[in-house]
């Protein structure tokens, strides 16, 4: 190209998704669309649902959002954009609560499996952990913990590959190459999983092995990563949860650091074990 960059495939690559990225996929600054281009929302989900009037609704996205501690701007906030809004009605709150509106979106949560691509089945397990007893003649205790909540990878990967998102994967590994315009020495560049050796050779491996009975579609490797950490979940207290993720390393690092990219999912939470309990068994 114009930077004197190539790109070297050991076998053709069925199509180039780089030609996909669009202006938005790299860049933070906001691009403008005409309304009539959004997507339509569906009249179930529109204002005041999931609450019974709007009032109701008004209040419950004041409380949801702005800071945690309520401060003289917000209470102002809250006067300008709930209390002096003309469809807020304060007989409408006659009888309610911020419990109540609590548990009206805990209860809305549950439709949510009807939207598209948050179909993937979650399961919870035992997960059985021999303990070993100081004792001789003694065999080990078994110890299971519940709650252990995980999905099919196998699953996830057929739903992503089968989403929009797919057109940004790579399927092809290439060594990308710097030419120097003045010298003409190559340098290998190092920047993407699927740019390196092992993936490159993976690769090779996998078009030598022979294609499943009646199969003529194209052999290629899903890179999966996975990342796992604690995650605080209030700012008072110490209620947290373990959850594992997991990536594709077919979507480049630029797309995959975006945050509103999509490219993170979950795959398991991991539930917190009593040692207490261990020690006395």
């Amino acid at each position: 190209n114009q930077f004197n960059i190539l790109r070297e495939y050991n076998h053709q690559p069925s199509y180039d998704p780089d030609a996909h990225i669009k202006p938005e996929d790299l860049s933070n600054i906001p691009i403008s669309q005409p309304t009539n281009d959004l997507p339509e929302i569906p009249q179930s989900y529109k204002p005041p649902w999931p609450f019974q009037n709007m009032s109701e609704y008004l209040l419950m996205n004041w409380f949801h959002s702005g800071g945690n501690q309520k401060s003289e701007a917000e209470i102002n906030r809250l006067i300008t954009e709930v209390i002096a809004n003309v469809d807020f009605r304060p007989s409408d709150l006659a009888d309610f609560t911020i419990h109540q509106g609590n548990t009206s979106l805990d209860k809305a949560n549950l439709g949510y499996r009807n939207i598209p691509f948050s179909t993937d089945d979650w399961h919870e397990v035992l997960v059985d952990i021999d303990i070993p007893v100081p004792l001789k003649g003694t065999s080990s205790k078994t110890f299971q913990v519940p709650g252990l909540y995980y999905r099919s990878i196998t699953d996830v990967i057929k739903n992503v590959w089968g989403s929009i998102s797919f057109a940004q994967f790579h399927l092809s590994p290439f060594k990308r190459i710097h030419v120097n315009p003045s010298t003409g020495k190559e340098t290998r560049m190092y920047y993407e999983v699927y740019t390196s050796d092992a993936w490159i050779a993976a690769h090779d491996k996998l078009q030598k092995e022979p294609n499943e009975p009646g199969c003529k579609l194209e052999k290629v490797i899903a890179g999966l990563m996975f990342w796992s950490d604690s995650t605080h979940l209030t700012n008072f207290g110490t209620a947290s949860v373990w959850p594992l993720y997991m990536y594709f390393a077919n979507l480049s690092k630029y797309i995959r650091a975006r945050p509103n990219s999509g490219a993170c999912h979950h795959i398991a939470f991991f539930p917190s074990v009593s040692f207490y309990f261990i020690t006395k068994m």
